[in-house]
């Protein structure tokens, strides 16, 4: 419950002038035994009760002046000699009239020639009148009612510094030990509700105020005020506080307070701070005007290439050293030693202090603060930063969490699984997104596109799946229906139930049919045949004929539980091609992350009956790595030689899989580059332009084409296959194809065929050779990629 506005005065308080408190404190202590209190303060306590006026309640000041040599003796014992030199003062209780201040009390805090306390800043606010009202109070609760109530208050205040003009903090300790409370006349009655018996809670101060008249009490003897500058803890704690805010670096608001409290805390008013992120997502840079706003070393630079090399200076510059670097003087001499220093000496900066925020152990960004006075930064200065740079560098990882948190949604609302070498584009779409939503929340996202690429296609499947699998479900359907009829005849043979000859007949029909080519309408016959009237037959006779009980389990006990039918041959089916499905992945995905090692190109594989693979490579998928078509050539031998690895591979595997299964391979050419983009609706790159777009058309036509002079099918099991449409093509992948039989993975002649036209494609050409499976017994083990780039280069 809140206080409410309260109406404060000095006059609330009925306070006196008393020693008596602290005296019989001293008492109290010597008493109980404490022979060094005795020695030291019993002559004191003595004296101080030969004089009566000292021991009463004191009015009249003036009296304290014939004591004054007494009075300090005694206060010795609140305020030992060692700390003459801090601020400390003694004055009536809850009344700004001191009685007693330390030198240095008196000359900040005392207004001259009056005893009269002068409190800097705001510290005589409504909060802090609050708060003196709450300690009075909660003598009177600790007296009356056994309340808990602290002996100590402390209060923090700031206040300008008239030398420096800048915010320090002081904080006023209050120590109320030596007042004693009782009420003026008569004790006033204090209400059960004052204390919440359940929550340990008091009323409200405005609720005591109109219940208990405060003065209704008086408060004798003195209140010890000890005053300490704490402007270095309490700058810490707000910037801990400030950036606890995960936006604090991309809020201007913020920004200019982290800049006055590092002000504060190193005592310098005109210095300017930076703070320069070096955020990485997804292995990659990341720039933004949200982020580095504040940054002075990013003023300098507006390419993304420039930034990455600047960045990668500073992470060198500070890869061995985690502590803050001092240039005291920035001239000339050291401006030549250091690259980054001109762009600080360029913003005005002559003395420069650059802190290092590091995040397991890399670089994450730069506490930057610049002086435009020769000489003005010193190590003293480096001292006190230190204390808060781990508060910026969690300051900087909370930023780059959000910022990877925000991206991810971006990313994963709008786009799908990222391929990693085009995943910084993406990583920069979402961020510019973030960035423009600030701005306008109708932003849209921008559209992602590769130009001048350079396409592979690569395909192995396996040969005949439809009829393969077709047939293992004919296989199935044959042998459930045979069983069916093995049953139907037992039956018969223990008793005359024409309806059983009639379902034999239909059995025998479906036999017929399902021995030819089994059409889809046939299967769906026959499986509603089997699950309702054979089933329904056999459930009656299992509960009617003893004799064939077994016979009618057996069957069902044959068939698949899920399905209800017959799934022998089709499961064997699909385990040899989940076989070699699983083998081709874990092969070409092992094969694809070394590939990825020499040049970082986009690759997506599709699984359906084998495996089929695109690959775009060029500069504007990888920018930050120079573009040479080496690497082109490195990765169309790495595709051919990853197909005859692969069909090795199958061919090996046809001896373990149940039911065998052979693939074909199949290579399309195409050396012209083309550009891609990014369909946020279908989630999926699709080339663009229509002369790009024959390209698709080539791609998805090509796997079931003729040879033009024999009409045989290109793709063979045991051949790789290249269609091509351009004579260097060929030449190119021929000289491939020629180093490969150097190595006995290829074998035999290169065929070269025309291929018969199809819709909307002509003047297709291909090559074609034989896999050599001759040495896959040797064991010996055939790598290629470390050989690839250098064969070419020699040739």
């Amino acid at each position: 419950m809140e206080d409410g506005a309260i109406h404060f005065s000095e006059s609330l308080f009925n306070s006196h002038l008393s020693f008596r408190p602290l005296v019989n404190a001293l008492k109290k202590n010597i008493k109980d035994g404490n022979p060094g209190m005795q020695k030291l303060y019993g002559q004191v306590v003595q004296q101080f009760e030969e004089h009566p006026e000292l021991m009463a309640t004191i009015s009249d000041l003036s009296v304290l002046e014939q004591h004054t040599e007494l009075i300090q003796e005694l206060l010795s014992a609140v305020f030992p000699p060692t700390t003459a030199n801090l601020m400390y003062g003694v004055s009536l209780p809850f009344k700004y009239t001191a009685v007693y201040a330390s030198p240095l009390f008196k000359k900040l805090l005392l207004k001259p020639g009056t005893n009269e306390i002068s409190v800097p800043g705001n510290l005589e606010s409504e909060n802090l009148n609050r708060e003196k009202l709450h300690f009075a109070y909660g003598l009177v609760l600790k007296k009356y009612l056994n309340y808990n109530s602290p002996d100590f208050d402390r209060f923090v205040y700031p206040f300008i510094d008239p030398v420096t003009g800048l915010a320090r903090y002081m904080e006023l300790r209050l120590d109320a030990r030596f007042i004693e409370v009782k009420p003026v006349h008569e004790m006033p009655t204090l209400p059960n509700s004052i204390i919440n018996q359940t929550t340990n809670t008091i009323m409200t101060i405005a609720q005591m105020m109109e219940q208990v008249p405060l003065d209704k009490f008086v408060f004798e003897g003195v209140s010890v005020i000890r005053v300490n500058d704490v402007t270095e803890q309490e700058v810490i704690s707000k910037i801990k506080n400030r950036l606890i805010d995960d936006s604090a670096f991309s809020d201007a608001a913020i920004y200019t307070e982290l800049e006055n409290y590092i002000q504060g805390l190193i005592g310098i008013k005109d210095t300017t701070i930076g703070i320069t992120p070096f955020f990485k997502i997804n292995g990659h840079y990341v720039y933004s005007d949200l982020h580095n706003n504040n940054s002075i070393l990013f003023r300098h630079f507006h390419s993304i290439a420039d930034k990455d090399e600047i960045s990668d200076y500073c992470k060198l510059l500070f890869r061995e050293n985690n502590q803050p670097v001092l240039f005291e003087n920035l001239d000339h001499e050291v401006l030549a030693k250091l690259q980054n220093l001109q762009y600080y000496f360029m913003e005005g900066a002559r003395s420069l202090i650059l802190c290092p925020l590091k995040y397991h152990g890399g670089l994450i960004g730069i506490l930057e603060i610049i002086s435009k006075n020769p000489g003005e930064l010193k190590p003293v200065h480096v001292g006190k930063l230190e204390t808060i740079l781990p508060l910026f560098t969690l300051g900087l990882e909370k930023s780059l969490e959000k910022l990877i948190s925000e991206v991810d949604t971006v990313i994963k609302k709008k786009f799908t699984a990222v391929q990693p070498a085009v995943e910084w584009r993406f990583t920069e779409a979402a961020l510019n997104f973030i960035v423009n939503k600030h701005a306008d929340e109708s932003a849209k996202l921008e559209r992602i596109c590769f130009t001048d690429v350079f396409p592979l296609y690569g395909a192995i499947d396996i040969r005949n799946s439809s009829t393969e699998r077709s047939h293992s479900i004919q296989q199935d359907i044959l042998d459930q229906l045979e069983h069916a009829k093995k049953v139907l005849r037992k039956a018969q043979a223990d008793a005359s139930f024409p309806l059983l000859q009639e379902i034999e007949y239909k059995i025998d029909k479906y036999i017929t049919a399902a021995s030819d080519k089994l059409q889809s309408e046939e299967e769906l016959d026959i499986h509603d045949f089997m699950h309702n009237q054979v089933a329904g037959i056999f459930n009656h006779l299992h509960g009617t004929m003893p004799s064939i009980k077994n016979d009618v389990e057996h069957y069902f006990g044959s068939l698949d539980p899920q399905l209800g039918l017959l799934y022998h041959h089709r499961k064997e089916y699909e385990h040899s091609v989940s076989r070699i499905n699983d083998a081709l992945a874990h092969f070409i995905d092992k094969e694809q992350a070394a590939a990825q090692k020499v040049y970082p190109h986009y690759f997506e594989r599709f699984m359906t009956d084998g495996l089929e693979f695109n690959i775009h490579i060029g500069q504007s998928i990888t920018p930050r790595k120079k573009f040479d078509e080496i690497y082109l050539h490195n990765l169309k031998m790495w595709q051919l030689t990853a197909l005859t690895k692969a069909a090795r591979l199958t061919h090996k595997l046809e001896s373990e899989l149940v039911h065998p299964l052979r693939t074909t391979q199949l290579i399309l050419a195409h050396s012209q580059p083309l550009s891609i983009s990014f369909r946020t609706e279908e989630r999926k790159f699709d080339v663009d332009g229509a002369y790009n777009t024959r390209y698709e058309i080539v791609k998805k036509r090509i796997d079931k084409v003729h040879i033009k002079s024999n009409n045989e099918r290109l793709t063979q099991p045991g051949k790789i296959a290249i269609v091509y449409s351009q004579t260097k093509d060929a030449a190119e992948y021929t000289e491939y194809i020629e180093f490969l039989q150097s190595k006995n993975l290829l074998k035999g002649e290169i065929e070269k065929h025309d291929l018969e036209e199809l819709q909307g494609v002509s003047g297709m050409k291909a090559l074609r050779v034989d896999v050599n499976f001759n040495d896959l017994d040797t064991g010996k083990k055939i790598e290629l990629s470390d050989t690839t780039s250098a064969q070419l280069l020699n040739k």
